[in-house]
């Protein structure tokens, strides 16, 4: 692959049905608060500049550096000329049942979207993905031999993820319990945005709760849990084309009312001006 521009077709990748697609990378790109399909996109980048905003948080474009897009994310990027890379989508039902094990799927990994590599393993992912784009350009690819590539690359990732995890906890000094109450949040945030049906869950009492996230994490446990709905309100009002009220009643809101009061008290503005934000 050379540094070429590439055309690149966001809505026909978003689209696309087949379990692995890959696509190189070349070239400058820039998109705005563009909705993540629902499948699992890892880029490499061999080299790059630039900027990639993820579920809002600012991210900078580095050479040997791993992005990963998880399902419904809000991305917006800038990424300047002589961009070199790789891009791999996968669908969810893949990643589920063929990474059953990664750490990708890990509610925790969607805090390290972006990851720094050496350059020793940055040679080892530019082999594998060579593989991978050899492999597709032939009409007749063998989709065993793909899963396999697409596989080595994950055990290369899931190594990455683990020592991001271990830094994470070395440096917060995170309690166990706490871990298990963020991946709670994850699962059961739409059901429940109660600090007693978490604390229930755990074995714990609510105050003993927000006393392990206040100390380990500065928040409150209510803070954690508002902060997950907010997220997902921000991704659905700027990610798609549905209604405040579905919205709401996605994020399990009985009315238009209730969410629009608790986005205000949270963010300062309404749903409406959250969107056109």
């Amino acid at each position: 692959m050379n540094d070429k521009f590439i055309e690149k077709d966001f809505e026909f990748e978003a689209k696309i049905k087949d379990h692995i697609a890959y696509f190189p990378v070349a070239g400058e790109s820039e998109n705005f608060n563009f909705r993540a399909p629902d499948s699992y996109v890892i880029i490499f980048f061999e080299r790059a500049f630039g900027n990639h905003s993820i579920d809002f948080v600012d991210y900078e474009h580095k050479d040997n550096q791993i992005h990963i897009s998880f399902p419904g994310q809000i991305h917006s990027w800038k990424t300047y000329k002589g961009a070199k890379g790789h891009k791999l989508i996968l669908s969810k039902k893949f990643v589920e049942a063929k990474l059953f094990s990664s750490k990708v799927l890990s509610p925790l990994s969607n805090k390290f979207p972006v990851i720094n590599v050496t350059q020793a393993m940055s040679e080892k992912l530019s082999f594998e993905f060579k593989l991978i784009s050899d492999g597709f350009k032939d009409d007749n690819h063998n989709l065993d031999v793909l899963s396999f590539r697409t596989k080595i690359i994950f055990s290369f990732i899931d190594e990455l993820l683990g020592e991001e995890e271990r830094k994470e906890l070395l440096t917060n000094r995170r309690n166990p319990i706490v871990i298990n109450f963020l991946e709670l949040i994850e699962k059961n945030f739409i059901e429940s945005k109660a600090v007693a049906f978490y604390a229930d869950k755990l074995s714990v009492t609510p105050n003993y709760l927000n006393v392990l996230t206040k100390s380990t994490l500065g928040v409150t446990a209510k803070e954690l849990i508002d902060s997950r709905v907010v997220l997902e309100a921000k991704r659905q009002l700027n990610g798609s084309s549905q209604t405040i009220k579905e919205v709401a009643f996605n994020l399990g809101f009985y009315s238009i009312a209730s969410f629009s009061v608790f986005i205000q008290k949270r963010t300062g503005i309404y749903p409406s001006k959250l969107r056109k934000s």
